[in-house]
């Protein structure tokens, strides 16, 4: 079966400080995975939000996948969202190469460039830069041309995956005869992109890095042709079903134009929290996420959250999966992560089979 083809619906084990207070060990994590491949999730997501992030991962997300690998059979091991350009592509794609067979091809690997506030997500680019002594990066400009860092990282990532030895010479990466050597997998990791967020009307939460107020109010699909041309899907959220429809169309059309026969995967990124009572579920949902990513308004959470009794969430989710969607990355909305798992894995999973 084609990835394109597979259904996924995973859960975010949670890999974030800073929230509510709590703190998630590697042994919550752990048993975390193992219960939801017990509740029947098809796979499961860390987040990855390095150097410097208020809500900050505690530990290094590739890590914690091979750990979850060696004590599961089934479950996709996802990362989301994962910034490669953080970090030296060959490198990283070494250690991708070497879960991907240690979980005998069960990684997909969920990327982005990343999103928050400037002065924060900037902290991530300093640190990169002092990585790399008596040279002339600069942060800042690092900073401003994130997006070329990104696409030149995916692509040496993909070359390095799929080719035994090659010379780069770009605009951030330079080497010569580089190969991978056994570790390159038979069948290369798919990968997923984000792209595309909502810009609220006043400046804050997850789009602040990038609001202009020409924007806002609106969702903004993002660089999409990147989707396609360095990955197998692309990663949804903050969307209407009706601007998913019209997201996945652009991405649909640039595809059959530009990779004739290339199929991709429909992903889609939200925070639930299951309860009968519809009323408390939003209440519930809207004030973890503003621990989660602060300075969250009414009308970002109702693009980002589906909330109320399980019957109702799954309907919400089935409009998604009817539209194209055949992988989810729920990510539970609770300071109880453990039981908003329980509740989405014995209650909406089954009317979503």
């Amino acid at each position: 079966m084609a990835f394109s083809d597979d259904r996924m619906i995973g859960v975010s084990i949670n890999n974030l400080t800073g929230i509510t207070g709590h703190r998630y060990g590697l042994g919550d994590m752990l048993d975390a995975a193992s219960e939801a491949e017990a509740l029947g999730f098809d796979g499961v997501w860390v987040h990855d939000a390095p150097l410097g992030r208020r809500t900050m991962a505690s530990f290094d997300s590739p890590s914690i996948l091979a750990a979850v690998a060696a004590r599961t059979r089934t479950l996709k091991l996802c990362t989301g969202i994962l910034q490669p350009h953080l970090r030296n592509p060959v490198a990283l794609a070494l250690t991708w190469a070497t879960i991907h067979g240690i979980s005998e091809g069960r990684l997909v690997m969920g990327v982005g460039t990343g999103a928050g506030k400037g002065t924060l997500v900037k902290r991530e680019y300093s640190a990169l830069a002092a990585l790399r002594h008596k040279t002339d990066l600069d942060p800042e400009a690092l900073y401003a041309e994130r997006g070329r860092l990104f696409t030149e990282c995916m692509d040496v990532m993909n070359r390095l995956w799929r080719e035994d030895k090659f010379s780069y010479h770009g605009e951030f990466y330079h080497f010569d005869e580089v190969t991978l050597g056994e570790a390159r997998p038979q069948t290369p990791p798919p990968t997923l992109m984000g792209s595309g967020i909502y810009v609220p009307k006043e400046w804050g939460g997850p789009a602040s890095h990038m609001w202009k107020k020409e924007n806002a109010g609106k969702f903004m699909l993002g660089r999409y042709k990147r989707v396609v041309n360095h990955s197998d899907g692309w990663i949804a959220n903050h969307t209407t079903p009706e601007e998913f429809d019209e997201g996945w169309a652009k991405i649909a059309a640039y595809a059959a134009e530009k990779h004739p026969g290339k199929a991709l995967a429909a992903a889609y990124n939200c925070f639930v929290h299951v309860d009968d009572n519809r009323e408390k579920a939003r209440d519930a949902a809207i004030g973890y996420l503003n621990q989660w990513h602060t300075m969250i308004t009414d009308e970002v959470a109702d693009r980002w959250i589906v909330t109320g009794p399980a019957e109702e969430v799954a309907e919400k989710l089935a409009d998604y999966q009817h539209r194209g969607v055949n992988i989810f990355q729920l990510m539970c909305a609770s300071p109880d992560q453990r039981e908003q798992m329980r509740r989405i894995g014995e209650h909406v999973i089954p009317l979503l089979r």
